[in-house]
């Protein structure tokens, strides 16, 4: 599916090429060619998208998402985004893409974006979820509030997994790139792991029932949150709109002050901001600063 996308980018971007020659420089060309090509192998991976004609606001949506998830600063994703309008323009779609100010995109206060629920926030969206009957809404973020799981992650579990995680204490996450963790069980994510398995088969996902789509399962849970969120923001002045992904920012923050308060000086600071950059399936401990937002600077 990426290779048949891969082609319709080539051809397109000879297009885009020929029109832009002198007025866009080549080196600003390679550039914008290698950041659509990340693009679309997402879009493959994640939507199974077919035609570039067809790329729109939830695709770029979820790539900014995604994106911020690995820890990629705001600065860099507005220069793929820069890329994917570039490119989109010559595609045939049939309309814009919506400006950077709806996907959240504008200035970045300085230590980063406040992307964290509040626990009030978290607790109005469960019971929401709970009275409309969306039990694998309330599933998957009572997994990521307490496991710091990306929605993904979630999806990707199966009841053997879940059932040896119950066993040793340890869930084993399979992240971004194929990279596997283990992350430690708290009662709460156990707890959500024995009713998800309850009626399934032994390799049966706990969250996508046989035959259905991973992808559709995502956007369902996603979907529910964007519609909803309103209802629920308590803080107004963060900048940003609550997202799935938010819950990881409380996970993580939870996580990194309750190391912190036993740290004794900057290094073992640094080793706590590296042990919370682990659990949530990164390698690098200045990343743990995206999820900490700007009330704390990296040691």
């Amino acid at each position: 599916m990426y290779k048949n996308l891969e082609a319709q980018m080539e051809k397109v971007f000879r297009e885009a090429v020929r029109d832009t020659r002198g007025t866009v420089s080549v080196k600003t060309h390679y550039r914008y060619r290698d950041s659509v090509k990340k693009f679309l192998g997402f879009c493959a991976e994640r939507f199974r998208l077919q035609k570039v004609k067809k790329i729109g606001d939830k695709h770029v949506r979820a790539y900014i998402e995604w994106r911020r998830e690995n820890g990629i600063r705001e600065k860099t994703i507005k220069e793929d985004l820069s890329a994917i309008r570039f490119f989109h323009r010559y595609t045939g779609a049939r309309r814009e893409l919506a400006p950077n100010e709806v996907f959240g995109i504008g200035r970045t206060p300085q230590g980063g974006v406040d992307r964290a629920w509040t626990q009030g926030e978290y607790e109005k969206m469960l019971r929401l979820a709970e009275k409309l009957g969306r039990r694998d809404v309330v599933l998957t973020m009572r997994l990521a509030r307490h496991a710091g799981l990306r929605i993904h992650e979630c999806t990707r579990l199966s009841r053997s997994g879940a059932e040896e995680a119950l066993r040793t204490g340890l869930l084993r996450v399979k992240g971004k790139g194929g990279k596997v963790r283990e992350v430690p069980l708290r009662p709460e994510a156990a707890g959500v792991l024995r009713e998800a398995c309850k009626g399934l088969g032994q390799h049966e996902k706990l969250f996508v029932p046989p035959g259905e789509k991973t992808h559709k399962v995502i956007k369902r849970i996603e979907g529910f949150i964007y519609r909803h969120r309103d209802k629920v923001t308590e803080k107004s002045d963060r900048g940003v709109e609550i997202t799935f992904h938010g819950l990881r920012h409380l996970y993580a923050r939870e996580e990194y002050h309750n190391r912190a308060k036993k740290a004794r000086g900057r290094w073992e600071e640094r080793m706590a901001r590296l042990e919370v950059s682990e659990l949530l399936g990164h390698g690098r401990a200045e990343v743990t600063q995206i999820y900490l937002g700007k009330g704390e600077k990296d040691g």
